[in-house]
């Protein structure tokens, strides 16, 4: 959601820390409490899953997230990795299926695989 066109907009006018310097809690993936940056702890007013997401929508974040990693200096392994799973989805045979379960399921499959590939990469890294 935060990277789809309404999920930017939410962002530009819904901006509720008064100083990004702050730290404040949050619970990491072990569920853990661990200190984050108060600029990266706004969520959004109404955030949607992956998984109920429109394909337009899902599309429309896609080069929006690509750019942003490109920008933060990401191993372009990690990219190309992104880029390819992202594309194999939106090729997927489910991707424009009329089938509205079809629709989700292959959505919420790519939440799981992007879940789980953002937790094994911060355990690589600490």
């Amino acid at each position: 959601y935060y990277w789809t066109n309404q999920g930017l907009d939410d962002a530009l006018t819904n901006y509720r820390t008064r100083d990004d310097d702050s730290m404040v809690p949050s619970i990491g993936e072990d569920g853990s409490t661990v200190w984050v940056s108060a600029a990266t702890s706004k969520p959004a007013a109404g955030v949607i899953a992956d998984r109920y997401l429109s394909p337009v929508d899902f599309a429309q974040a896609i080069p929006c997230i690509m750019a942003a990693i490109e920008e933060c200096d990401w191993t372009k392994q990690w990219v190309l990795m992104l880029a390819q799973f992202w594309g194999a989805i939106m090729l997927h045979r489910y991707w424009n299926s009329n089938d509205l379960l079809a629709r989700r399921a292959i959505l919420l499959y790519q939440e799981e695989q992007r879940r789980a590939w953002h937790s094994a990469i911060l355990s690589s890294n600490g």
